[in-house]
């Protein structure tokens, strides 16, 4: 029995920069999508970027509807970040009366940010971090509304194509540390959800193509916030956030598998299927955290063919079989209108080493890093040695924490 519409678990979706954008552009494609409807806004500090993803929004918003004045917000003096994080971190403390503003009209009384970047960028990468940070901190702003104190923060942060830049991959190493921590250590995001393009698309060339990458990442999306959508197992939101919070292990990846077929396949292997198609390079039995959804056509439901302790038994002898009892997590279960017997599953496993990500890009932060001289300017902004350590040290401390 589904919950009322107007119960559903509300996200507002906020993405920020090129990458952000093109992310949250496809979610106005899908004709379903309750848990979001059209909570979306995109920001940019380059109007060009901005409009080509309105361009991409407006035919699929209703007739008459004005994509810059409910959707859409250029942010900041300057036109682009020049790719440093620096300046879209400052853009964003420029404008984030404005920003604030913006996520409060269109976000009314949600239950749950995300937060979508690519970590490679400027623009993204630099506000995102910084955004949620004034939430986390205390937000001093006359745009502030109570509601927003008890929303949770969640990031979605794409890692850059492995042959990118290596200013690329040291903002990327930036990025992850300040999504996890804030400057004096405390902790960042609520949720941290990872999405290598690399590991996710074939494409070691030009990186132009980005389509597949995005909609694995929507279909993710979409099975996680669909679990809190039923009365069934449910996982909510803040299942996903409270015991990773306590225990250090906040960062996730999902895993999935679609379409496989009910009948035919037991639940243990649908699962072994999902933990094969990471978003990121990891090793599975490192996982600290681990939640399951399994989506089934409602008439498997109503059958008995698939049950809620099917799910949790055939979890556990996953887990088992992977070394991972000891890893806190839950199931759920959740129909779908669909006929047929197709059914969807999706792993968030958290907590897991992140060497396998950072390892592709350490060297290049490295290389990079060595570039900068103490107190070298990044565009128009400063990034002095002393917070560069810090940011190294935040993630250092961090990965330490999770390896136990």
């Amino acid at each position: 029995m589904s919950q009322k519409a107007d119960t559903y678990t509300r996200w507002t979706v906020i993405a920020s920069g090129e990458g952000g954008g093109r992310i949250a552009s496809q979610f106005f494609t899908r004709s379903d999508n309750p848990g979001i409807d059209d909570r979306i806004l995109v920001m940019n500090t380059n109007r060009a970027d901005i409009r080509n993803t309105i361009s991409r929004m407006e035919t699929h918003l209703d007739d008459g509807e004005d994509p810059w004045a409910n959707h859409a917000l250029e942010f900041g003096s300057q036109q682009g970040a020049g790719n440093f994080f620096v300046m879209g971190q400052e853009a964003a403390r420029e404008d984030l009366d404005r920003i604030v503003g913006s996520m409060s009209q269109v976000g009314t009384a949600t239950d749950a940010f995300l937060h979508t970047a690519t970590l490679g960028g400027g623009t993204g990468n630099g506000s995102i971090p910084y955004i949620i940070d004034q939430f986390k901190s205390g937000l001093d702003s006359d745009a502030h509304e109570g509601w927003m104190d008890s929303t949770i923060h969640t990031a979605l942060a794409v890692w850059p194509y492995y042959y990118e830049a290596p200013q690329r991959q040291f903002n990327a190493v930036c990025g992850l540390s300040r999504l996890l921590r804030s400057s004096d250590g405390s902790q960042n995001a609520d949720m941290v959800l990872l999405a290598a393009n690399s590991h996710l698309s074939d494409d070691e060339t030009t990186g132009t193509d980005y389509s597949e990458v995005n909609d694995q990442i929507i279909s993710a999306i979409d099975l996680m916030i669909g679990a809190g959508r039923e009365t069934r197992g449910v996982i909510d939101v803040q299942d996903y956030v409270t015991v990773p919070s306590q225990i250090g292990a906040y960062h996730f990846t999902p895993a999935v598998a679609t379409d496989l077929n009910g009948d035919l396949f037991e639940m243990e292997y649908m699962f072994d299927k999902a933990a094969e198609n990471a978003f990121v390079p990891m090793d599975v039995g490192t996982s600290r955290v681990t939640y399951a959804v399994v989506r089934a056509p409602e008439s498997m439901i109503q059958n008995g063919d698939i049950t809620e302790p099917d799910v949790q038994n055939a979890f556990n002898d996953w887990k088992r079989k992977h070394g991972l009892l000891g890893a806190s997590g839950m199931t759920s279960l959740t129909p779908k209108q669909e006929r047929g017997t197709d059914v969807d599953v999706l792993l968030l496993l958290g907590g897991f080493d992140l060497d396998p990500l950072l390892d592709h890009s350490w060297e290049e932060y490295e290389e990079y890093k060595e570039s900068l001289q103490s107190g070298r300017s990044l565009g128009n902004g400063q990034l002095s040695a002393t917070e560069l350590g810090r940011i190294e040290e935040n993630l250092t401390e961090y990965i330490e924490i999770n390896e136990g």
